[in-house]
């Protein structure tokens, strides 16, 4: 992990203590989180762990940083770059994006305009998510989301630090070297943040929905990919960019097809075959890792969500012939 990217915001002290803990350590390293008067913990495959001055504890341990409320508004200033207001927008929907890939999730007292969230009033606490490159973690996809010698629409599934993010931008690098027209739609800075997308036409900062419609009408893409598919509306641009011709690729919180039925709009996607391919991933403990790929297909009201092989040995995936029992 290269720390310096958080020279701007944290204290100097904090950041020695973490550049110094073993390598091992460091990489297993997902997440930091402050929260006012408070010990500094991090989120990794094993849990959540103290920051000690002698390294990383699962207990209480003399030495241990903590977080102070003056030191946590101090950050939180740093964040925004001294300027709350310029980030209200974000703030509304509970993150900061920062420079770099950063995004930074934020805890505190809301006020809300009936059920929308009208600012933030009070900052409690804040989850750094920290941008990390896994190189080559695509491979083993790439196999399965092709058909026909063509990239097909494929949804990313997973839980929250099981890789999904990393996962796009190497598919993005990965069919971006295999002369594809690829378009990112990285609404917070996440997916090109750390070292660009080359070979790629990014539209950052843009709404998904409407960066969805302006890549298929402006740029001429083979592939769009987004990450976190969220509300109707870009369920709606997504279908239309699908039936278009141009393939989708994105990510949805989830770990198990016959959870995401229950989810509200994932049935028309299912019932209208936007994704031919649903990729679900093994999960914070092994971040970028496949556990199967499925297709769904219904029949007679049903689900069936058929494996899919990545045996084809044309470099592009074969379905399996057995069925996977109907989700209930």
């Amino acid at each position: 992990m290269n720390w310096a990217v958080l020279n701007p915001y944290l204290p100097a002290g904090w950041l020695a203590v973490l550049a110094g803990l073993p390598i091992e350590q460091q990489q297993s390293i997902q997440e930091l989180r402050l929260r006012a008067g408070q010990p500094v913990v991090v989120s990794t495959h094993r849990g959540v762990l103290y920051v000690c001055r002698h390294g990383l504890s699962v207990l209480h341990q003399s030495g241990e940083l903590v977080c102070g409320e003056k030191e946590l508004q101090e950050i939180f200033l740093h964040f925004c770059q001294e300027s709350v207001y310029a980030h209200q927008a974000e703030l509304r929907e509970g993150f900061l994006s920062v420079a770099g890939g950063i995004r930074v999730g934020v805890g505190g007292v809301v006020a809300v305009d009936g059920v929308k969230v009208k600012n933030l009033q009070e900052v409690t606490s804040l989850c750094i998510r920290l941008p990390r490159e896994h190189r080559g973690c695509a491979a083993g996809l790439m196999p399965f989301i092709c058909e026909s010698q063509r990239v097909v629409s494929t949804l990313l599934v997973g839980e929250p630090a099981s890789g999904k993010t990393s996962l796009l931008r190497d598919l993005a690098a990965g069919l971006a070297g295999r002369r594809l027209r690829v378009a990112v739609v990285d609404e917070r800075g996440e997916l090109s943040g750390v070292n660009g997308l080359p070979g790629c036409d990014v539209l950052r900062g843009c709404p998904k929905a409407a960066g969805i419609r302006q890549a298929v009408r402006c740029l001429a893409p083979d592939v769009v990919l987004f990450d976190e598919l969220g509300d109707e509306t870009e369920r709606c641009a997504i279908a239309a960019c699908a039936h278009s011709g141009v393939a989708v690729i994105a990510s949805l919180h989830g770990r198990r097809a016959e959870e995401l039925e229950r989810k509200p709009g994932m049935q028309s996607l299912i019932e209208e075959g936007v994704f031919r391919r649903w990729a679900f991933l093994v999960g914070r403990e092994r971040p970028g890792c496949l556990r199967e790929c499925l297709i769904p297909e219904v029949k007679q009201g049903e689900v069936y969500w058929r494996a899919v092989s990545d045996a084809g040995r044309a470099g592009f995936g074969s379905v399996l012939c057995a069925a996977v029992a109907p989700a209930g």
